[in-house]
């Protein structure tokens, strides 16, 4: 039997009780990736990191990231979280290099008091990647009325920075009022992407861009309260659409209001010669627990 130390953090806000949980094993050396898929599941959270050695020495560590259901090239709550964590941890500030199953991710971290907050600029451009269910679909897997999710041009997208989404927008009370219908989400057929991301424009704060909730059952994740990947692809659903000029923009997007952890995700994005050119994700968080998993 051996122990391994862990800590817990609220990313994407900067109160304890709010935000997304994550689990961080901060050494996560010899353990196998059933290992790591069981360890998840016994936390029971919407993601749990394992910290291990860099392939490459010029970089921090190397992060594996996990949902109950299985394993993800990257996922934007961890990312954020597990930079803290190890910048506490290590007594670092600053740049830091985290490498992950989608790429070298760039992080820049900053401490205060029991947390910090960190912003990692995706290395994956948002792109569309696929076809997306029809609005019909998505609204019966979401317990929607009708004609509530747009069709002109901001139809219903699938849409990846690195993992898959579909987007899909309509209006506030929409977005409050949504559910899960497990019969119809069965028939969406879209198992090769993380969930459903349901947004609109605006929301509960004054300086909130837009309002978005998360639904990913496939993923062991009824709902999440706050999700950075898909925060990082939503540039590439807004211009898509012809709605995105050139130039910087800068976005607050809130999540997680309707499960009781509100969360607020920054996201910044650079639009050049009609194209994202790039977009840098970040947050607050706040570490909760410490203790040892035995394995």
């Amino acid at each position: 039997m051996r122990a391994y130390d862990f800590v817990t953090y609220d990313v994407f806000t900067n109160r304890r009780f709010a935000g997304n949980q994550l689990a961080v094993l901060l050494d996560a050396k010899g353990l196998s990736g059933e290992a790591m898929q069981a360890i998840t599941r016994e936390f029971n959270l919407a993601e749990s990191s394992f910290v291990l050695p860099p392939e490459n020495p010029e970089n921090t560590a190397r992060v594996r990231i996990f949902t109950p259901g299985y394993e993800m090239p990257f996922a934007g709550h961890p990312t954020v979280g597990t930079a803290i964590a190890i910048a506490k941890a290590r007594g670092l500030e600053g740049e830091l290099r985290l490498e992950l199953n989608a790429g070298i991710f760039p992080v820049r971290a900053m401490l205060s008091g029991h947390g910090g907050a960190a912003e990692f600029q995706n290395p994956n451009l948002p792109r569309e990647t696929g076809a997306a269910p029809a609005a019909a679909q998505l609204e019966n897997a979401l317990s929607l009325p009708p004609g509530s999710i747009d069709t002109g041009a901001l139809k219903p997208r699938r849409v990846g920075a690195g993992v898959d989404f579909v987007y899909a927008r309509t209006s506030l009370e929409h977005v409050r009022a949504a559910k899960v219908n497990s019969a119809a989400w069965e028939l969406l057929g879209i198992d090769e992407v993380v969930g459903v991301y349901l947004y609109t424009e605006g929301g509960e704060a004054a300086d909130a861009s837009y309002h978005v909730r998360m639904f990913a059952p496939g993923a062991g994740i009824m709902e999440d309260p706050a999700t950075g990947s898909a925060a990082a692809a939503l540039p590439g659903h807004i211009w898509l659409s012809g709605k995105l000029a050139d130039g910087p923009h800068d976005w607050v997007i809130e999540q997680g209001f309707e499960m009781g952890r509100p969360s607020r995700i920054n996201v910044n994005i650079d639009v050049r010669n009609n194209a994202v050119s790039a977009v840098r994700i970040g947050g607050e968080a706040v570490a909760v627990q410490e203790g040892r998993i035995l394995i």
